[in-house]
């Protein structure tokens, strides 16, 4: 399996683990969203709580042309980078994306990653 698809299994994988430990009920709920071909991976909040209209990202991850996972968003406490990092994404592939540029260079250090 070459390492584009061996990506996108591990984060689909992990995506519908997340999904599955969030609360599903009738007032909000978590979309899975995945284009393949564009390399688009988002879990998504949709609803309604105590009144407050909630949409936005959970995890968003997108897989580049040349191999690198860019972690968009992670608004869990799960380590989402971390724990693909565990599962088979190579530490210099993953960029934490959340950080700004210049930031960027330092959380990788201090995480380990590049």
């Amino acid at each position: 399996m070459d390492k584009l698809a061996h990506y996108q299994e591990l984060i689909e994988k992990k995506l519908l683990e997340i999904q599955a430990m969030l609360a599903q009920d009738e007032d909000c709920e978590a979309l899975l969203c995945i284009d393949r071909q564009r390399g688009q991976y988002i879990l998504m909040s949709d609803g309604w709580y105590k009144g407050n209209r909630h949409y936005h990202p959970i995890v968003h991850l997108e897989i580049r042309p040349d191999g690198e996972v860019w972690l968009r968003a992670d608004n869990t406490d799960l380590a989402v980078g971390n724990s693909l990092i565990e599962q088979g994404i190579e530490k210099r592939d993953l960029v934490p994306a959340f950080y700004s540029p210049t930031m960027r260079e330092y959380a990788q250090k201090a995480n380990g990653l590049k």
